[in-house]
């Protein structure tokens, strides 16, 4: 879909695609999580880990961490233009995440056949080290993204 188009366009597509996705994705939103950067085929989200986020032991809650890699991904998942939907992820947790700690998702792709596409998702925390990883897979229906609202 973005294959056709010149760099400036493509660089507006993805600050609609950004805008979409920070504004539309309410969970997100209300957890502090935005989409960070954007391209085709990749995407970062970032969130600083608040008081709203931790579990009983004081450590952020694998369901934010989760949420969180999991909008990397999406926005990945969507860079092409089309509608992708997660139908399938999973997350292995290695290292907690305490409070004030700024964690960012990279999601990347590294597969695609026919509608599906799977990801990698790498959650790092600011000292770069991996807290989580996340791997999705994701189908891509036919309908395009209306981007139109978010120029």
């Amino acid at each position: 879909m973005t294959a056709h188009l010149s760099e400036a366009e493509r660089a507006e597509r993805f600050a609609r695609l950004k805008r979409f996705f920070n504004n539309r994705d309410r969970l997100c939103a209300s957890l502090g999580i935005q989409v960070t950067d954007i391209g085709l085929g990749t995407a970062i989200a970032g969130m600083t880990v608040e008081e709203k986020h931790l579990n009983g032991a004081d450590v952020a809650q694998g369901g934010a961490i989760f949420t969180l890699a999991d909008l990397a991904f999406g926005a990945a998942a969507n860079s092409h233009g089309t509608l992708a939907l997660g139908v399938n992820t999973s997350i292995a947790f290695t290292k907690s995440a305490g409070l004030g700690c700024a964690l960012s998702a990279h999601a990347r792709e590294t597969a695609v056949a026919g509608p599906l596409a799977t990801y990698v998702v790498e959650v790092k925390n600011d000292a770069g080290e991996t807290i989580a990883t996340f791997q999705g897979t994701a189908y891509r229906k036919r309908e395009h993204l209306d981007l139109s609202a978010w120029g």
